[in-house]
């Protein structure tokens, strides 16, 4: 009686385990939402990747792409710059690749110091709340269908959870203050994790000030006092000289990205195979 009653009892406690499992794989659905988000989201990766490229192969492509669709533009349009700018702004948080750092210096080129600097706190704010709308709507659907078959991103939610949860608010600041650290896959990590939208907010508010003003005085510099409008009639040696300064900001900030996704994924790994050999 007793065997057939733990018998009966394990069979009772596999159903059961099957039966969770089953309902984990089945609390994921679909809704015309996600499925529109996710397609949003799948579409900014593809974008970003395509601009990389170009950014990879053609050293004037960046520079070039800023000062004939962006810096010269805004020099020509008076008032109305201002906000075109914020638009583009968050436009350019839709396309990661293209770092919002260079967003910030080019403003500064464009608007001065300090007008630099106040608009690109309010742009930063703006592409910082469309980019974790995207990315918390769209990037985590996906990560929650599939996140079994994508490991690596898999152990990145997993650490940005973890990292929100210890650090929670002073995560963000220092993922914003810290200028090498990329604007926007913070606010993409932050969309796929677990942080609460206020305090997500507020953070970025108060990271986002020493930031703007770290990049407006960088682009500042790049002038070195000369007016605005000398970017328009650069020779070519001057061209290619600045293109090559963009290019180090750009490539600086993104081997920054690279290595913390990099490191992150390591360590989780160790930490993984850790946890197994000590069950």
């Amino acid at each position: 009686m007793t065997q057939k009653s733990e018998n009966s009892e394990n069979s009772e406690n596999s159903e059961n385990s099957e039966n969770l499992d089953i309902s984990k794989k089945e609390h994921f659905h679909w809704s015309k939402k996600k499925i529109f988000m996710a397609i949003a989201f799948m579409i900014i990766v593809i974008i970003s990747i395509v601009v990389l490229l170009l950014t990879i192969l053609d050293k004037t492509f960046l520079f070039k792409i800023f000062r004939d669709l962006f810096i010269i533009p805004l020099l020509d349009i008076g008032f109305w710059a201002v906000f075109i700018f914020l638009l583009l702004m968050v436009f350019q948080s839709l396309i990661a690749p293209i770092p919002s750092e260079l967003v910030l210096l080019s403003g500064a080129m464009i608007f001065g110091f300090w007008g630099g600097a106040i608009l690109g706190i309010i742009g930063s704010m703006l592409s910082a709340a469309i980019t974790y709308y995207v990315s918390n709507k769209g990037g985590r659907a996906i990560l929650e269908a599939t996140g079994e078959k994508i490991i690596f991103a898999d152990r990145m939610v997993a650490l940005m959870d973890e990292w929100i949860e210890s650090w929670g608010f002073w995560a963000i600041i220092v993922g914003r203050a810290v200028p090498v650290i990329m604007f926007d896959p913070v606010s993409y990590a932050a969309g796929l994790s677990n942080i609460k939208p206020k305090q997500y907010y507020i953070a970025t508010f108060i990271g986002s000030i020493p930031r703007a003003i770290f990049y407006a005085y960088l682009g500042f510099l790049l002038l070195d006092g000369r007016d605005p409008n000398v970017i328009g009639t650069m020779n070519p040696a001057e061209f290619e000289e600045m293109s090559g300064k963009f290019n180090t900001i750009f490539f600086v900030i993104f081997g920054v990205l690279v290595f913390m996704l990099v490191f992150a994924n390591i360590l989780s790994y160790v930490r993984e195979k850790r946890n197994e050999h000590n069950e």
